[in-house]
């Protein structure tokens, strides 16, 4: 496991290497969709046709822009003191670097039909959700005790509008769907879902504007600038990146409670429009907008907005120790007149990370299908808090197999920046995939970006009417 730290400990650019996301490329098509409900709340109406059961399934995903990791090092037991060039090799080549991580668990969950017109879904969630950045290219150069070129004249480096941010929060969601149209040949669905948020930590530094200057090897020059630190009494574990401390603190609640909401909806159409026989659709398109709302926190006691007055400090003024509590660390640059601190914030809101998703999946040929998926994050900034927010991507997934047995190959574009190339395996009623197996553990020798997600779900299906 890798993590690296900004001055100021602004940024993370990667932590927890598979620590994240969502069932990208997953196939809806002769299988039961109660796991796509949390991501779409129409496909709840398929439980017209028989009640579907969740019993279990996680994702997860990570990657970042910044960095590209060699493979041996990342699936090895490496420490946390990777040498550059061996290791990790940082990326120049764009102007923006970001990074992204989230882990997503599904619990159990149920769908089914209240007197024929009524679809209701009950399901229960946990995730937790990391990103980080908008930071410049040059900017790379913090990571590291001397710069890219130490025998150039140490230039100022900005910072706007960057960030970093985690949160850990559960959820228990109501879905309610109806059939709006169904003529045998078009079905067209919709479903909103309420969630009841449960907060249990979160942590943001976010800075409008910040500069820094090195003088020369061991000194820093000047600091200037602010930075708004949000985080609750129980944000430690997250920062630091110790996974067991983390999944021990998920039963540790500093947060409230809260209300999000789900909106969708689905079409499909059917050429043959046979209500004697069950047949996949030609093609279905399903539109969604996810996680709208937010989570109260209450702030710890160094939550505030600092403003940055450094001069002609020593390098490692800035470096928090191993043993320095978030809290401890601000109160020691506060004391040592680094940073000075503005008002203290009493409590905060981490906003959701809201999302457009947008899905077609088309029946090609019998047991040949290609879905498209695309997914837009949302979520901004509000000069406050740097909102967690799913990294956007665009994918095409083509599926080949019957009922019981399948296999599918995402090519999933992540974050505008980088391709995957993953393998998906249906067996009956569970299910086991990555969006980035066949690319990062197979043909590539760097990793940017890793992913997988697993489930086991049933559908015990009505019998038909025949007319």
């Amino acid at each position: 496991m890798l993590k690296k730290y900004f001055s100021f400990a602004l940024i993370v650019l990667l932590s927890n290497i598979a620590a994240a996301q969502q069932f990208i490329g997953l196939n809806a098509t002769n299988y039961p969709t109660i796991q796509q409900m949390p991501y779409n709340p129409a496909w709840v109406n398929t439980s017209e046709n028989g009640t579907e059961f969740h019993v279990f399934s996680f994702s997860a995903l990570a990657g970042t822009n910044a960095f590209r990791f060699d493979k041996s090092y990342l699936l090895g037991a490496g420490s946390d003191h990777a040498k550059e060039n061996v290791d990790y090799e940082r990326n120049w080549t764009r102007k923006v670097k970001h990074m992204w991580a989230n882990a997503d668990i599904l619990g159990p969950a149920l769908s089914f039909t209240y007197k024929k017109e009524h679809h209701i879904g009950i399901y229960t969630r946990m995730r937790e959700i990391v990103r980080g950045g908008n930071i410049a290219s040059s900017e790379l150069q913090l990571i590291s005790d001397t710069p890219r070129n130490d025998k150039m004249t140490y230039p100022q480096l900005e910072f706007n509008h960057a960030g970093f941010s985690t949160q850990t929060f559960g959820e228990i969601g109501i879905t309610y769907g109806q059939v709006l149209m169904n003529d045998e040949f078009r079905i067209m669905r919709a479903g909103v879902t309420l969630k009841y948020l449960l907060g249990f930590n979160a942590a943001s530094l976010y800075t409008d504007h910040l500069a820094y200057q090195r003088k020369n090897k061991d000194t820093l020059g000047t600091i200037t600038g602010d930075i708004t630190a949000l985080y609750t009494y129980n944000a430690d574990p997250y920062l630091k990146g110790n996974i067991g401390n983390q999944l021990s603190s998920w039963l540790d609640r500093g947060g409230r409670g809260g209300l999000g909401l789900d909106l969708g909806f689905q079409y499909e159409y059917h050429p043959t429009g046979n209500p004697n026989e069950e047949t996949p659709y030609q093609y279905s398109i399903a539109v969604s907008i996810t996680d709208i709302g937010s989570v109260k926190y209450i702030a710890d006691t160094g939550s505030a907005k600092y403003t940055a007055q450094l001069n002609a400090k020593a390098n490692n003024v800035l470096g928090r120790g191993d043993n320095e509590t978030i809290g401890d660390y601000f109160i020691r640059l506060s004391k040592d007149s680094i940073l000075s601190k503005g008002e203290q914030v009493r409590s905060f809101r981490m906003g959701l990370p809201t999302a457009l998703r947008a899905n077609l999946d088309y029946n090609v040929v019998p047991n040949f299908s290609m879905a498209v998926n695309i997914l837009l994050n949302l979520k901004g900034n509000n000069g406050k808090v740097y909102n967690p927010g799913y990294v956007s991507y665009f994918n095409i997934t083509p599926t080949y197999g019957g009922k019981y047995v399948k296999v599918s190959m995402p090519f999933t574009y992540v974050g505008y920046q980088t391709m995957a190339i993953g393998a998906i395996v249906h067996l009956g009623p569970f299910y086991i995939g990555s969006t980035s197996a066949i690319s990062s553990l197979v043909l590539a020798k760097h990793i940017r970006n890793l992913d997988a997600f697993a489930g086991l779900t049933f559908k015990f299906k009505k019998d038909r009417t025949f007319y």
